[in-house]
């Protein structure tokens, strides 16, 4: 797919710049109060997440095990993460994307609503750490407050880090409705129909979790041995996995496991 990068950038910008928020001092200050969770769920997930304020156009709070992988100091605070700056570390190929991504993402929940909520944007590139290699990660995006005129005001966002992907893997993306686990956006560019896997298949990822091989999935589900490979050649084509185990990892990161 061709980009324009510099239309890109453009569009962007007008819409991060178009985007308004209606709220004072007494709003951040409820805020505040679910801000100790975020920290706490980082730490006992060992997960990155990330809080972006639209208001001030700077991250309110980031909780991130990658910083030093990328290259900031433990030290730095949430301010101190400029946006630009880490847009430079993204791999020139995958940038463009990035801005088509959430570009869409903001248009698609415009028409939401006060079901802003429900949808998630999950989507992967890579970045340079400071070593000079690429690292991919697995990024879902969501609203985690909006104002008072239901307005998209913090984004949550929760990063993973990606193993074993070769690192010429082109990225993918997805508009995920977070109450039924269905697909709203982009999912013809990977071939996937209503949903990532299906009911069965995470039957099948589940039996595999519990440490039984095909034949004993295929006798457990009365199904054939061949029903079972298929199964499972599928969630690893949809998934992009190398294998079952990283196909739960994945799974398990987007919250559909």
């Amino acid at each position: 797919m061709h980009y324009d990068i510099d239309a890109l950038r453009k569009t962007y910008a007008v819409i991060k710049a178009g985007l308004s928020c209606r709220v004072d001092q007494s709003d951040y200050d409820k805020l505040a109060t679910k801000l100790p969770i975020i920290e706490e769920l980082a730490r006992v997930e060992n997960r990155s997440i990330s809080l972006y304020d639209i208001n001030r156009a700077s991250f309110l709070r980031k909780v991130d095990r990658h910083l030093e992988l990328l290259g900031y100091s433990k030290n730095d605070q949430p301010n101190d993460i400029d946006i630009e700056r880490y847009h430079a570390m993204i791999h020139p190929d995958d940038l463009p994307f990035m801005y088509d991504s959430e570009i869409k993402m903001y248009r698609f929940l415009s028409d939401k609503q006060d079901r802003k909520k429900e949808y998630k944007l999950v989507y992967d590139y890579r970045v340079q750490s400071k070593s000079g290699s690429y690292i991919r990660f697995l990024h879902q995006m969501a609203i985690f407050e909006c104002d008072r005129l239901d307005n998209s005001w913090i984004m949550l966002i929760i990063s993973d880090v990606l193993e074993q992907y070769p690192e010429d893997e082109s990225p993918r993306r997805f508009i995920i409705n977070t109450k039924d686990n269905r697909i709203c956006l982009f999912d013809e560019e990977s071939g996937i129909v209503d949903q990532l896997v299906t009911q069965r298949e995470r039957e099948i990822l589940a039996l595999v979790a519990q440490g039984l091989d095909s034949q004993s999935i295929a006798e457990r589900l009365c199904i054939s041995l061949h029903t079972v490979n298929n199964h499972r050649q599928n969630i690893l084509r949809k998934t992009r996995s190398r294998h079952i185990a990283q196909a739960a990892f994945n799974l398990r990161c987007i919250g559909l496991l």
